[in-house]
């Protein structure tokens, strides 16, 4: 309706329009009428050339070869178009080195002696005595390593030591579980036992 009389106004003169500013009156009507009916139907309104998803950026070479790069136009500048969503996106190198194994629990080796008790006193003329070992736990180790005097005396897979010749005395002894190449994996407190003899001027 609103339509039709903005045509008679422009068709007429009697209502004091020059034709040209009632054209652009009809066209500014035409228009709010358009979005009016939009917003009722739930249409969006469009969106502005500001909000667009693009940007233009301008490269300007300069007369010593220079470029640079703006947002503001300028003369001789040529126009670069860029995706709005255009992102700095960095891929994270493939780290080649292979995750690290989880270290295996350390076994733990344990021997105890048997034999003699500490500070036992052993009567032999002629100086023969058994020291004797054994492990506890798991895992066993191979082989057993006697010190007998701070220095390596014997070593087996059994864990019993039978000496002989051994002087009247104090002698200090312990037990080692040992691999096959030798390396120490336990060891039994340091112990001492006293050695002793008939005297000979006694029986006589």
């Amino acid at each position: 309706m609103r339509n039709i009389c903005l045509i008679s106004l422009l068709l007429s003169s009697t209502n004091g329009l020059l034709p040209l500013q009632a054209a652009a009156l009809y066209q500014e009507n035409v228009v709010q009428e358009v979005q009016e009916d939009e917003t009722e139907l739930g249409i969006k309104a469009p969106v502005t050339a500001a909000s667009s998803s693009s940007m233009t950026i301008y490269k300007v070479v300069g007369e010593d070869g220079s470029i640079t790069f703006t947002d503001k136009p300028k003369e001789n500048a040529e126009p670069l178009e860029f995706d709005g969503k255009t992102q700095n996106v960095v891929t994270a190198a493939n780290d080649p080195t292979p995750p690290l194994k989880p270290k295996a629990p350390t076994p733990n080796y344990r021997v105890v002696l048997k034999h003699p008790a500490p500070e036992a006193t052993i009567r032999n003329n002629l100086g023969e005595l058994t020291i004797s070992a054994e492990q506890t736990g798991a895992p066993k180790a191979p082989i057993y390593r006697l010190i007998f005097d701070d220095a390596p005396f014997a070593s087996n897979s059994s864990g019993v030591f039978k000496l002989s010749g051994i002087h009247r005395g104090a002698h200090t002894y312990k037990v080692e579980l040992t691999n096959n190449t030798g390396k120490t994996l336990a060891s039994s407190p340091m112990q001492t036992l006293y050695l002793h003899q008939a005297s000979a001027l006694i029986n006589n």
